[in-house]
């Protein structure tokens, strides 16, 4: 049952759209940052809960995202290197980044620096040890150190 008049729908959802035009049709940086932060607040303001109303406009804004997003050839490429990056090599630079370690801070677990150097420049795969001694180090499941995305 419609609680408005359609015409006062129609009014409501126009002044809407003109308000929100620039990270709904996403066209420039500036747009692209306006959108991020309108998420950012969406995010934070919305209640987990299927019905609740902000979930909509999150909808619509994470698709004008995506949609700018898809053009944008530096993201793109950033995609692209991801999705072609050995899963071993990214949780071992997500640990060294989030531990704040250098190529000498895995000595006990995989050797000399410039073997380390070489499995982050994809010429050397972590062997079983490496990888049991980094996960009893870091607590993690071995299973993070692979790659199991359907095939």
């Amino acid at each position: 049952m419609l609680a408005r008049k359609p015409e006062t729908l129609t009014n409501s959802f126009l002044r809407f759209s003109l308000e929100a035009s620039n990270i709904l049709h996403i066209k420039t940086e500036q747009d692209y940052q306006d959108a991020l932060e309108t998420i950012e607040h969406l995010f934070s303001k919305a209640k987990d809960t299927a019905d609740d109303p902000l979930n909509d406009l999150i909808a619509l804004v994470s698709k004008s995202i995506e949609k700018y997003e898809a053009t944008q050839e530096a993201i793109i490429a950033f995609d692209e290197e991801a999705n072609n990056t050995n899963q071993e090599i990214s949780v071992l630079r997500v640990l060294m980044s989030q531990h704040h370690l250098t190529l000498a801070d895995f000595k006990d677990e995989i050797g000399s620096k410039s073997l380390v150097s070489m499995i982050l420049n994809g010429k050397r795969n972590l062997t079983k040890e490496h990888i049991a001694k980094i996960s009893k180090r870091f607590n993690l499941d071995p299973a993070s150190f692979f790659n199991l995305k359907a095939a």
